[in-house]
């Protein structure tokens, strides 16, 4: 496959930080008397990795003396005051009084991102970009939006529990100059651009389907808990100089994202941390009050752990002509789903997926080598992961087969009990 091929591939891959805003709170006479609070966004990495695991977005948003946050937050809020069916009583930096009833609480955490680019050489290809001026570009950003009720403890002790968490993945792909302004431009249209694929579209998506009446429903939830590379997988990534991009972050995303879209699960982040709960005391007045009710905030309440362990992966040249390579790709992993309540195995398996594809030889630049792998390893694992999911939804065999899974290697009453599991952690379910 030539570089033209790959640009016009396609594919489906489709601590909090709260700030003032001088958005206005938007009330329409015609909506339900359901409430809801804007909670906040930020990262849901540790603090110290945040400059190294979302650099990019990180930089977006810190931009022009953080008018990048207060520009996501206020178009966050605008999202919600025009797509929620109900009320909405507070906004971002505004304080949330002892006597309210929030009802509901929205917030969007950033997992994982991932940049790539596959340099062009002159003449490559035509019309924009034939010169070799500007290279192409795909940018994956994985994010998670959660809701949560709430029950002041007024009458009575109060409470705070997970209605829903929703994995989500944009994606976008361009011909970009190398570097400076218009690499940030393009991350910053796939964070909060008005096209369907942006994070901020997604979340737009999300609120204008909630359906949560008096009675705050509360699925079950799952987790990945371990994504563990084994050290002949982490050594072979080291190889191939792609260490930073598969990671265990990047696994439990794509897993996250798939039983999602498949199931519509409730999947928590892979990495949670506390700042969501500390930022959400001090906008409460009566906060030593307020504060009971969040202490246990980020604790896991996964019902179900996925665990996942990656046992080997493949890359070599299968056949070769004095033009081209073909290059076989794959990976097995291993898949393990656990009832938290008995720490029973529920359902495990091995995914496997091997692809070839062909690539032209002698490349100037050993980079545009490593970009393919990027590109072409993350579809492979996107696949056999989203086949996966998919043939458990509808117990197809092929399908199934897709992500390496035979029928000698998991009965139809096995498939058909992890899909009541998956089935269980379905919001509205």
């Amino acid at each position: 496959m030539d570089r033209r091929d790959l640009f016009r591939l396609g594919f489906a891959a489709s601590h909090f930080f709260l700030m003032g805003s001088s958005a206005k709170i938007a009330l329409a006479a015609e909506k339900s008397n359901r409430s809801v609070v804007w909670g906040g966004s930020g990262f849901n990495v540790p603090f110290d990795e945040v400059a190294t695991r979302l650099s990019r977005v990180k930089r977006v948003l810190e931009a022009g003396g953080q008018a990048g946050w207060r520009s996501w937050l206020e178009q966050l809020y605008a999202e919600l005051t025009e797509g929620f069916d109900g009320v909405v009583e507070s906004g971002p930096g505004m304080k949330l009084r002892f006597e309210d009833d929030p009802g509901l609480i929205f917030s969007v955490g950033f997992d994982y991102e991932n940049f790539l680019r596959i340099d062009i050489q002159p003449g490559e290809l035509s019309g924009d970009g034939s010169d070799g001026e500007k290279d192409i570009s795909f940018y994956y950003l994985f994010s998670s939006i959660q809701m949560y009720s709430i029950q002041l403890p007024r009458q009575q002790t109060g409470q705070i529990g997970l209605v829903y968490s929703k994995p989500i993945r944009s994606f976008n792909r361009s011909l970009l100059p190398a570097g400076g302004s218009a690499e940030e431009s393009f991350v910053r249209e796939t964070l909060m651009g008005r096209e369907q694929f942006s994070t901020l579209a997604k979340f737009g998506g999300l609120v204008t389907q909630v359906a949560v009446e008096e009675s705050f429903f509360e699925p079950k939830h799952l987790r990945v808990r371990g994504a563990n590379l084994s050290s002949a997988v982490s050594q072979r990534f080291e190889e191939l100089r792609l260490s930073t991009t598969f990671n265990p972050n990047f696994f439990a995303s794509i897993v996250g994202v798939s039983v999602n879209q498949a199931f519509e699960a409730s999947v928590l982040p892979f990495v949670m941390t506390d700042y969501l709960s500390s930022t959400l005391r001090s906008r409460f007045d009566s906060e030593p009050e307020i504060g009971k009710i969040f202490k246990d905030m980020d604790e896991d309440v996964a019902s179900f752990y996925i665990d996942l362990n990656v046992t080997k992966v493949l890359r070599k040249v299968s056949a070769e002509t004095a033009a081209k390579q073909q290059i076989a790709r794959g990976l097995a992993m291993d898949i393990e789903f656990i009832d938290v309540a008995n720490g029973s195995s529920v359902f495990s398996t091995k995914l496997v997926r091997v692809e070839k594809r062909e690539q032209v030889k002698g490349a100037k630049d050993e980079s545009w080598y490593r970009s393919n792998d990027s590109l072409y390893f993350y579809y492979l694992i996107d696949k056999m992961v989203a086949d996966f999911f998919a043939g458990v939804l509808s117990g197809d065999r092929k399908v199934l087969k897709g992500s390496g899974v035979r029928e000698q290697d998991a009965s139809d009453a096995q498939i058909t009990a992890l899909r009541d599991v998956l089935n269980s952690c379905r919001y509205g379910s």
